[in-house]
């Protein structure tokens, strides 16, 4: 990494000079599915609307031999129709999925899958050999698009699972060369999968050869790595996937293993699906990657670096999951909150990331917590509400697991294969038995008829009330005003309705008193979750949070306390990540929001960097993004709660 050396401070705080008001937006800029709330479902393991196709298309034995719906590792019957249903109130579909709630509904892949081997078939998606056409178990493309066309009725967003790094397992090695066995020659489509220059064909992510990257290189497990560098790949992936959105009308992707592309695909190939997306009207498509890493430090890469939209939280999963079980003070998630400023850019920030509480790799949150440490199933169920308090009322996207609003948990060790339970009655006797948290084990019943009467699921209809009711609870400013032992505490608002929320998650069993400072000054304070006294004395509000559990208090007032100083702005070396930490001071008692601002050599006008709404303000410039300057000017601009703006003092750096 380049040093770079701050020369001279230039100026005080002035007026903004060559940034104007309508330059300085208050939010920087958010996906389609920032305000959406998120049901991501296996089709296979949700309902079997018509038997006729477990057997791969209404024949008399499979010929992918994938069908056995005793085992966990095979398809089924769960398809398009059984998801869909009749699109109307009552149906166990779609509409339930709307009732409980949720905007957008994210599939696992729908392409067909290569045959199954004697230990599992392709049930879940990720072993796709024909691209361009839907899995038999599953229903036809007019199928597909009666789902689609219902979602739309209902208002329903549809994000799809897609596999760029690799295909089934078809390609083989004689020692160390890769070839694809006689008779398999046409068995992927479109026909450039079926070319063994379009794969890499160096050996497995933990163990290749030939000096590559093993990581973005190797096959992954047996699944066959594709040369995503090669143009006939990342250009034929576009088309793929971009004909998928047209026909269907799609809002965004999902990308399996995104974490194992090379690092310019994304760059290449975003784009390319942008502009299909748009051409049918589709404005603003998403794509979240896959990229299993618990560090932000790290995984702020791919979004910043290999420009994803977005990421799947996993640095969220395990800060909440951790505090809701109580083996984890408020510290875990003041830290995860501070490293929000690695995802600033012009185009993203924190609230586009994607969170969740368990997946179908890891396990379901349910298991995590009532396993975690001894306790009632009464206080299970209550550190399972928390969990989703914190998913629900902090910032980024909440998605939650298919079963997990009936309590499922998951066997044994409830990872991968065991954590993708039936929601129709079952034929795996292991998970007829398996424990819930919050209800009984599921017997020969199917868990639609439980979810009317289960706790979490009439809990996530609340929650999901609230936020549609109060814009501020949703995915906007947050900023944390305590995170200690048993209790942390965040001030939450939405710019436009500029009315300060406080949200208090306490992962104690006792209930826990508190004394914050607000942006709000002599406002009556309103419960909308939870009940407490509260006291007030100017800006200083006192309430108690109650034990195991969220309290959520709405003034009744806009904010009014606006206003803000600028101390200075500093530049250092972020020793994490090697990229240079802008860090803009001030003085506030306002929920504030900073803009960072740079202009090159020979240029007269300023660029915005990104916006940080949540103090201490700060952005990570790459060093990348400016090797080709040898000195550029750096600047901030505060924006107070009122809409009013001031200049701090300009860095000039020598680069």
């Amino acid at each position: 990494m380049r040093k770079l050396v701050v020369l001279i401070l230039i100026g005080t705080i002035s007026t903004l000079g060559t940034v104007s008001a309508a330059e300085t937006k208050p939010e920087a800029i958010r996906t389609q599915l920032a305000d959406e709330l998120i049901y991501f479902v296996f089709t296979d393991r949700y309902l079997n609307g018509s038997p006729s196709n477990d057997l791969a298309g209404g024949l008399t034995s499979d010929p992918t031999d994938g069908f056995l719906k005793s085992h966990t590792a095979f398809f089924h019957g769960g398809d398009f129709r059984g998801l869909t249903g009749t699109c109307a109130r009552g149906d166990k579909g779609l509409y339930r999925i709307k009732e409980l709630g949720f905007t957008t509904v994210w599939l696992t892949p729908i392409v067909e899958q290569a045959k199954a081997t004697t230990s599992g078939a392709g049930y879940h998606g990720y072993w796709g050999v024909k691209f361009d056409t839907t899995d038999p178990h599953l229903g036809t493309k007019a199928e597909f698009l009666a789902l689609t066309n219902c979602a739309k009725k209902l208002g329903l967003k549809v994000v799809l699972d897609v596999v760029t790094n690799h295909t089934g397992d078809i390609n083989k090695y004689d020692g160390k060369t890769a070839y694809i066995p006689a008779g398999l020659e046409g068995a992927r489509s479109p026909s450039w999968l079926n070319k063994i220059s379009n794969y890499h064909g160096v050996g497995t992510l933990d163990n290749c050869w030939g000096g590559a990257n093993c990581q973005r290189m190797g096959d992954f497990f047996t699944l066959d790595d594709l040369a995503t560098e090669n143009p006939e790949v990342y250009l034929g992936w576009a088309d793929v996937y971009g004909d998928w959105i047209k026909d269907y009308g799609l809002s965004g992707f999902r990308v399996d293993t995104a974490k194992h592309v090379d690092e310019k695909f994304f760059v290449r190939w975003n784009p390319l699906i942008d502009s299909a997306a748009k051409s049918v009207g589709v404005n603003n498509f998403t794509i979240f990657g896959e990229v299993w890493e618990s560090n932000p430090a790290e995984l702020m890469n791919y979004v910043r670096r290999e420009k994803l939209d977005s990421v799947l939280d996993f640095p969220f999963q395990k800060a909440a999951v951790s505090f809701a079980t109580g083996l984890e003070t408020g510290v875990v998630l003041r830290n995860l909150f501070l490293a929000d400023d690695y995802y600033i850019s012009q185009t993203t920030n924190a609230n586009n990331l994607v969170t969740f509480l368990g997946n179908h790799d890891m396990g379901r949150v349910g298991l995590f917590i009532s396993t975690a440490r001894y306790q009632s199933d009464s206080d299970a169920i209550k550190r399972v509400k928390l969990a989703h308090d914190l998913m629900y009322l902090t910032r980024g996207i909440p998605t939650v697991y298919y079963g997990d609003e009936v309590g499922m948990t998951g066997s044994y060790s409830g990872t991968d294969q065991l954590a993708r339970q039936d929601m129709f009655q079952t034929a795996v006797d292991v998970w007829k038995t398996e424990l819930r948290v919050g209800g009984k084990p599921i017997g020969n019943s199917d868990s639609f008829k439980a979810t009317e009467t289960h706790p979490l699921a009439k809990y996530l209809k609340t929650l999901s009330a609230l936020r549609k009711d109060h814009p501020g609870l949703g995915n906007h400013q947050m900023q944390v005003r305590v995170a200690n032992s048993a209790v942390t505490v965040v001030s939450k608002r939405d710019p436009e309705e500029n009315i300060e929320y406080l949200v208090g998650f306490n992962n104690t069993a006792k209930p826990r008193t508190i004394t914050i400072r607000t942006s709000t000054s002599d406002a009556r304070w309103k419960n909308l979750l939870g009940k407490s006294v509260v006291k007030v004395k100017g800006n200083q509000v006192t309430f108690t949070v109650p034990a195991l559990s969220t309290l959520v208090l709405q003034s009744d007032r806009e904010l009014n306390l606006a206003g803000a100083t600028i101390k200075k702005l500093a530049l250092t070396k972020d020793p994490g990540t090697g990229f240079n930490s802008i860090q803009l001071e001030v003085e506030t008692k306002d929920l504030t929001q900073g803009q960072f601002w740079i202009k090159y050599p020979n240029s007269t006008s300023w660029e915005l960097l990104g916006t940080d709404a949540t103090a201490p303000f700060r952005y990570f410039l790459d060093p990348n993004s400016v090797k080709s300057y040898s000195n550029f000017e750096i600047k901030a601009v505060l924006i107070s709660s009122d809409g009013k703006t001031q200049e701090s003092n300009v860095l000039k750096v020598n680069n």
